[in-house]
């Protein structure tokens, strides 16, 4: 049950049956007091069973654009509480077929109703009742903004479940920049995986992985001096949770660690040695043989990286992108390769995905290209879940919620 205070809602359920199967799962989950049922709304099945309606759930008020004082409105009896009946209901765009779907947590008090168009969301009759949405992609966006004329008197949260909500820019202009109801994402969920990408790409070429793979295929015995990557610089463009990762690894590996930052003035929060601001980017480049680009897809860092920023790099330098395929410059990317003026580049992210294959980075020289999939690993979604319950525990507490996105800096 909720703490303390929430907003009595006034609508009721309606009693139409609900054209699709419900799951009741009775596990206890780690939300004590709370009840699960989740719904699947692809499948077909008989008509819903009548349940408690949900009496007082919760509501937040003195919410900015950026982070401010977070607190539940008291019921209207001054001291509501939710009994093990009642569900707070959350309305979930994602196709059918998507891999979070399968790994949906058993949540007492929680009911999901799944769709990815308005059509399957309209059959819901708790539609009108729903008080969180959360977006997974590869859900349609374009699905949202008409969502939200449908919840928004009721909902008082909106979750992404990747970290980037660059994707999502359109609705939280039209829906959520002037708007109380925050925006949180999952920040973290997916940090260490990528982390471990980089520094794996740096070893591949530190190593020079290429050469002793030939080498092995030709029977070749070639005793090559082997470099290190100990006292190596590494270069990071932002400073989130992913870099921050990415730091503790490489100090692990003895690395110099210097950073890019929008506000340097944060320092360098003890896991780097040196932080810039954006203004001094092209030092950074300059200073680093590795750099590891992780910054989030806003107006102010689209093609962020140009033919200015790799003429900067060292000739020796190598190029990994980790965060948004729109922060850099792929012409300028392909001209910098090809001419040799870096050494080489790791891509998990692109302008257009999947990545077309007329695309001229497929034949650059010296390129690692991976299918946006470096996190995508075997408990990927269950990262991506476990991040959107501390947020769901932060609310039912009366807590700042986790992962919050301060929706004018667009991450």
């Amino acid at each position: 049950m909720l703490p303390r205070a929430a907003q009595a809602l006034r609508t009721t359920m309606s009693s139409p049956a609900v054209a699709t199967r419900i799951a009741k799962l009775s596990t206890d989950a780690k939300v004590r007091g709370l009840t699960v049922l989740t719904t699947f709304l692809f499948l077909s099945s008989p008509p819903f069973s009548s349940r408690s309606r949900p009496k007082q759930l919760p509501a937040i008020t003195a919410w900015g654009n950026r982070m401010s004082t977070f607190r539940l409105r008291g019921g209207m009896d001054g001291e509501a509480k939710i009994s093990g009946g009642d569900d707070v209901v959350v309305a979930v765009v994602a196709p059918s077929d998507s891999v979070a779907l399968k790994t949906m947590p058993d949540i007492k008090g929680v009911t999901f109703l799944v769709g990815n168009d308005m059509k399957r969301f309209k059959e819901y009759n708790l539609l009108p009742k729903t008080q969180a949405v959360l977006f997974v992609p590869p859900g349609d966006p374009s699905v949202l903004s008409n969502l939200w004329t449908e919840v928004k008197g009721t909902a008082f949260w909106v979750h992404s479940f990747f970290a980037g909500v660059d994707g999502l820019a359109g609705f939280i202009k039209a829906h959520l920049m002037d708007s109380s109801v925050p925006l949180t994402n999952g920040r973290g969920a997916f940090s260490s995986s990528l982390a471990e990408y980089a520094m794996t790409t740096i070893l591949h070429y530190n190593k020079q992985v290429p050469r002793i793979q030939d080498n092995t295929k030709n029977k070749i015995w070639d005793k090559f001096v082997m470099d290190v990557v100990k006292g190596k610089t590494i270069g990071l463009l932002g400073l989130g949770d992913i870099n921050k990762h990415t730091a503790r690894l490489a100090r692990a590996f003895g690395m110099k660690i210097i950073a890019l930052r929008r506000s340097p003035k944060k320092g360098t929060e003890g896991v780097v040695d040196k932080v810039y601001g954006y203004e001094d980017r092209l030092k950074l480049l300059a200073e680093s043989d590795y750099v590891v680009s992780a910054l989030p897809g806003t107006p102010e860092t689209t093609n962020f990286c140009g033919e200015k920023e790799f003429s900067a790099m060292k000739k020796t330098a190598v190029f990994i992108n980790i965060g948004r395929g729109v922060t850099v410059d792929e012409k300028a990317l392909c001209t910098a390769l090809n001419s040799e003026e870096i050494r080489g580049a790791a891509l998990d992210v692109f302008w257009t995905e999947p990545l077309p294959k007329t695309s001229p980075l497929w034949d650059c020289k010296n390129v690692l290209i991976t299918a946006h999939n470096a996190d995508l690993t075997v408990d990927y979604a269950q990262l991506g879940w476990k991040v959107w319950e501390e947020n769901l525990r932060a609310f039912q507490e009366e807590r700042m919620p986790v992962t919050i996105v301060d929706k004018t800096a667009g991450y």
